[in-house]
C-alpha cells in the first residue's frame, strides 16, 4: 500500500519520450501469464526469520503502525492467519491471476530480475525502463526486510508483504487481480503516475478485497479491512489535500463506523 511517488516521477520523464512511442502495450488476454511463466502456478515464498533484521524492520515501520493504528502493520513476521487468507484467495480466485508470486518478508532481488525478464504480460519497453527502475530501487536498494512497504509490482507480477494482516494481503492480491484483468498492463502501470489515477487503482484493489470477503462471508477479515484499508486509502486522498494524516483520520472514522455496524449486525444475528 505504500506509495513510491518519487520513483514514479523520476521514471515519468524517461518513459514519456520512449515507452508511449514504442509498441509497449501488452496485447495478452487477461489470463495468458501461464504461457510465459516463471512458475507453473502461483507461488508463495517466505523469508527465513532473522530476528535482528526483523526488529529493525519493526522500528522503521513505527510510523505506518501509528497511522494505521495496528501493531501488525510492517510486523515482518507473517503468521498462519495471513498465510491461510492468501491460500484461500488463491484457491478461490487464483485462476484470475496467472502465476503471481507472493513474497512474505523475503529479500531476493535476483529472483525479481528473473521475473522481470520473463514476465511477457508486460511488453519490454515498460519492463526495461520503469520496470527496471522499480526492481533496482524498490526491490533492491530499498530493502523491504528493513524498510517494509507492502506492494504489488506489475512488472514482475509479484506481491511483497511485510504486514501480518489478512486484509492487507488481500488488498495487494487485489492489485494483482486488477492488473491481470487489463489488456494493456504496461500502460496501466504507467498511468498510475498521473494524478488521481492512483486513487482509482487503490480503490479497485480495495473493492476486490471487500467483494471477496463478503462473497466468502469472512466477517472478521471484513471488519479488519474497514479498520485498515479505509484509513490507508485516506492517506492517498490526503496527499492531494496536503495532509495524509488528516486523510487517515477521516478514513479511521469512516472505517470504524462501518466496522462497528458490521460487528453489531453480526452479534445480533448470532
Amino acid at each position: 500500500m505504500k506509495a513510491s511517488k518519487s520513483v514514479r516521477y523520476v521514471a515519468l520523464f524517461l518513459l514519456l519520450s520512449f515507452s508511449l512511442s514504442a509498441s509497449g502495450c501488452s496485447t495478452l488476454k487477461p489470463n495468458d501469464y501461464e504461457q510465459y511463466g516463471y512458475h507453473g502456478t502461483s507461488a508463495v515464498q517466505k523469508g527465513k526469520r532473522i530476528l535482528p533484521v526483523d526488529i529493525i524492520g519493526n522500528i522503521f515501520g513505527v510510523f505506518e503502525k501509528l497511522i494505521l493504528w495496528n501493531w501488525k502493520v510492517e510486523r515482518h513476521n507473517i503468521t498462519a492467519d495471513t498465510q491461510q487468507a492468501i491460500d484461500a484467495y488463491l484457491k478461490e480466485r487464483g485462476q484470475n491471476l496467472g502465476n503471481v508470486d507472493i513474497e512474505l518478508n523475503r529479500y531476493a532481488p535476483q529472483d525479481e530480475f528473473k521475473r522481470l525478464f520473463h514476465n511477457k504480460g508486460v511488453k519490454w519497453p515498460y519492463r526495461y525502463t520503469l520496470g527496471l527502475l522499480s526492481v533496482l530501487i524498490i526491490e533492491t536498494l530499498l530493502v523491504g526486510r528493513i524498510f517494509g512497504g507492502d506492494h504489488y509490482n506489475p512488472f514482475t507480477h509479484t506481491v511483497h508483504l511485510y504486514s501480518d494482516l489478512p486484509s492487507v494481503a488481500l488488498h495487494e492480491l487485489g492489485h494483482a487481480n486488477d492488473f491481470s484483468r487489463r489488456r494493456y498492463r504496461g500502460s496501466y502501470a504507467l498511468f498510475g503516475i498521473v494524478p488521481f489515477v492512483d486513487l482509482y487503482q487503490e480503490w479497485q484493489a480495495t473493492h476486490e478485497t471487500f467483494d471477496y470477503v463478503r462473497a466468502e462471508k469472512r466477517r472478521s477479515t471484513e471488519i479488519e479491512a474497514y479498520k485498515i484499508l479505509y484509513p490507508a486509502y485516506g492517506t492517498y486522498v490526503g496527499t492531494y489535500i496536503g495532509s495524509p494524516i488528516i486523510g487517515a483520520i477521516v478514513g479511521h472514522i469512516w472505517g470504524r463506523i462501518k466496522a462497528h455496524r458490521l460487528e453489531k449486525s453480526t452479534t445480533a444475528s448470532a
